[in-house]
């Protein structure tokens, strides 16, 4: 990993916890939602504009997009995990 990708993947660890550490299903699909957006338009913007800040965009995008897709979701069941 590069000094930009350990600094995003540190700060979603920090704030949010390792992806099988679980959060309630309406923060989970909030953020996943919010992810999809930000990829799609800085990967239109990285199209438009190779440059150096957007390509650091695009990394940024997708590795929160990565996170919030293996985020583990806290669900309610009736019968206990073994």
């Amino acid at each position: 990993m590069n000094d930009i990708e350990k600094l995003i993947n540190s700060i979603l660890k920090h704030e949010y916890g390792e992806t099988w550490d679980k959060l309630d299903e309406s923060v989970v699909q909030d953020k996943l939602k919010k992810t999809h957006k930000l990829y799609d338009e800085i990967s239109v913007k990285y199209k438009n504009n190779p440059s150096a800040k957007n390509y650091n965009l695009l990394l940024t995008a997708m590795l929160s997009l990565q996170y919030w897709n293996q985020k583990q979701i806290k669900m309610f069941s009736l019968v206990e995990d073994f």
